[in-house]
Protein backbone atom coordinates (compact mmCIF):
# COMPACT_ATOMS: atom_id res chain seq x y z
CA UNK A 1 0.00 0.00 0.00
CA UNK A 2 2.85 2.39 0.86
CA UNK A 3 4.49 1.73 -2.52
CA UNK A 4 1.21 2.64 -4.20
CA UNK A 5 1.07 5.97 -2.34
CA UNK A 6 4.67 6.75 -3.27
CA UNK A 7 3.90 5.81 -6.86
CA UNK A 8 0.86 8.10 -6.86
CA UNK A 9 2.94 11.02 -5.55
CA UNK A 10 5.60 10.40 -8.18
CA UNK A 11 2.95 10.18 -10.91
CA UNK A 12 1.32 13.43 -9.75
CA UNK A 13 4.69 15.16 -9.89
CA UNK A 14 5.39 13.83 -13.37
CA UNK A 15 1.96 15.02 -14.55
CA UNK A 16 2.59 18.48 -13.06
CA UNK A 17 5.94 18.58 -14.86
CA UNK A 18 4.24 17.54 -18.07
CA UNK A 19 1.61 20.24 -17.64
CA UNK A 20 4.28 22.90 -17.18
CA UNK A 21 6.22 21.66 -20.20
CA UNK A 22 3.08 21.62 -22.36
CA UNK A 23 2.13 25.12 -21.23
CA UNK A 24 5.60 26.40 -22.06
CA UNK A 25 5.61 24.70 -25.48
CA UNK A 26 2.11 25.92 -26.30
CA UNK A 27 2.89 29.43 -25.08
CA UNK A 28 5.76 29.76 -27.56
CA UNK A 29 3.43 29.52 -30.56
CA UNK A 30 1.94 32.84 -31.72
CA UNK A 31 -0.79 30.96 -33.61
CA UNK A 32 -1.81 29.08 -30.48
CA UNK A 33 -1.83 32.35 -28.52
CA UNK A 34 -4.12 34.00 -31.08
CA UNK A 35 -6.47 31.05 -31.09
CA UNK A 36 -6.62 30.94 -27.29
CA UNK A 37 -7.46 34.66 -27.22
CA UNK A 38 -10.23 34.12 -29.76
CA UNK A 39 -11.66 31.29 -27.67
CA UNK A 40 -11.64 33.49 -24.55
CA UNK A 41 -13.18 36.40 -26.47
CA UNK A 42 -16.05 34.11 -27.46
CA UNK A 43 -16.67 33.53 -23.75
CA UNK A 44 -15.17 30.05 -23.44
CA UNK A 45 -12.68 28.71 -20.95
CA UNK A 46 -10.26 26.13 -22.24
CA UNK A 47 -9.25 23.15 -20.11
CA UNK A 48 -6.52 20.72 -21.03
CA UNK A 49 -6.92 17.38 -19.33
CA UNK A 50 -4.06 14.92 -19.21
CA UNK A 51 -5.08 11.51 -17.99
CA UNK A 52 -2.80 8.64 -17.20
CA UNK A 53 -3.56 4.95 -16.75
CA UNK A 54 -1.44 1.86 -16.72
CA UNK A 55 -1.62 -0.01 -20.01
CA UNK A 56 -3.16 -3.06 -18.35
CA UNK A 57 -5.97 -0.97 -16.81
CA UNK A 58 -6.72 0.80 -20.07
CA UNK A 59 -6.80 -2.45 -22.05
CA UNK A 60 -9.10 -4.04 -19.49
CA UNK A 61 -11.49 -1.06 -19.61
CA UNK A 62 -11.59 -0.91 -23.40
CA UNK A 63 -11.84 -4.67 -23.84
CA UNK A 64 -8.80 -4.64 -26.12
CA UNK A 65 -6.48 -7.58 -25.68
CA UNK A 66 -2.89 -7.30 -26.71
CA UNK A 67 -0.58 -9.90 -28.18
CA UNK A 68 2.86 -10.43 -26.68
CA UNK A 69 4.40 -7.77 -28.93
CA UNK A 70 1.99 -5.15 -27.60
CA UNK A 71 -0.09 -5.09 -30.79
CA UNK A 72 -3.87 -5.28 -30.34
CA UNK A 73 -5.43 -8.62 -31.11
CA UNK A 74 -7.78 -8.14 -34.08
CA UNK A 75 -11.08 -9.91 -33.67
CA UNK A 76 -14.15 -9.59 -35.87
CA UNK A 77 -17.52 -11.29 -35.63
CA UNK A 78 -19.80 -12.45 -38.45
CA UNK A 79 -22.07 -9.42 -38.20
CA UNK A 80 -19.11 -7.04 -38.54
CA UNK A 81 -17.77 -9.07 -41.46
CA UNK A 82 -21.13 -8.99 -43.26
CA UNK A 83 -21.39 -5.23 -42.82
CA UNK A 84 -17.86 -4.59 -44.07
CA UNK A 85 -18.42 -6.79 -47.12
CA UNK A 86 -21.71 -4.98 -47.85
CA UNK A 87 -19.81 -1.71 -48.18
CA UNK A 88 -17.09 -3.23 -50.32
CA UNK A 89 -14.48 -4.06 -47.68
CA UNK A 90 -13.29 -7.63 -47.35
CA UNK A 91 -10.81 -7.91 -44.46
CA UNK A 92 -10.34 -11.61 -45.18
CA UNK A 93 -8.88 -10.94 -48.63
CA UNK A 94 -5.11 -10.95 -48.87
CA UNK A 95 -3.69 -7.56 -49.75
CA UNK A 96 -2.29 -7.11 -53.23
CA UNK A 97 1.15 -5.68 -53.72
CA UNK A 98 1.27 -2.46 -55.63
CA UNK A 99 3.61 -2.40 -58.54
CA UNK A 100 5.09 0.86 -59.60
Amino acid sequence: MEDEVLGDDRLRQMLRDLGRALSAAIGESPQVGRTLRQIREEGYTLYLLVDCKREEEQAAESGVRRARGGEPVFRINGEDLSFLKSIGIDPTRRGRRRVG
